[in-house]
């Protein structure tokens, strides 16, 4: 203790140094060292006590929520189907006149009698379905092979008499034609504006 504070010479370089005096050391309080261990204790439990965080494995939420889109998208395009694929037709009716009890011989004209009215327009149709179409004004039948040429022919027989354009339309029918034939007359004749039906059947060629 009685060195410090005094100047020695270094053995090796013959350098003047003075001896330092030691270091003090400071002492801690016991009180605030037990102080700080509970404290970091205290913390220690703390961080125990709190609970886990538990994080969801993505596959079993996969598991759990199922995904509606694709058959959200299955339902759209079975119903896009369905629409596309349905037929919508429309139907027609054709009211045709109720048979009459009036006398035959007031009431029963022949044939000829009938073709030579100029109120009637005659559709024959025969025992291969074909249709014959004719009038008052026309000398002969005129034949319409087909649905679209009976249109236009009738619709020909009603423009023979423009003034007083006819407007029944006689359906002369061979027993053995076929019905679909039959109702394609009346629709053509109710396309042209002919309402006024009669029907007649036949075995006659």
């Amino acid at each position: 203790m009685d060195m410090i504070g005094a100047e020695i010479k270094c053995a090796n370089c013959a350098t003047r140094l003075e001896v330092p005096a030691p270091a003090k050391t400071r002492s801690r309080p016991r009180d605030e060292v037990e102080s700080k261990g509970k404290r970091k204790r205290a913390e220690e439990d703390a961080i125990a006590d709190e609970t886990p965080v538990r994080f969801r494995d993505s596959h079993a939420i996969q598991e759990d929520e199922m995904d509606l889109t694709p058959m959200v998208d299955v339902t759209f395009l079975l119903l896009i189907f369905f629409m596309v694929t349905a037929s919508f037709s429309l139907q027609k009716t054709l009211e045709t006149p109720a048979p009459r009890n009036d006398s035959p011989s007031s009431q029963a004209r022949t044939m000829d009698e009938l073709m030579d009215d100029p109120d009637y327009v005659v559709v024959r149709i025969d025992s291969y379905n074909t249709f014959f179409v004719t009038c008052a004004a026309w000398n002969d039948e005129r034949e319409a092979p087909s649905r679209q040429e009976l249109l236009v022919k009738i619709q020909e027989a009603r423009n023979s008499n423009p003034a007083s354009p006819p407007g029944t339309l006689l359906v002369n029918a061979h027993v053995n034609a076929a019905h679909e034939k039959v109702v394609a007359a009346l629709d053509a004749g109710n396309t042209v504006g002919m309402n006024q039906v009669k029907l007649l059947t036949t075995e006659e060629e």
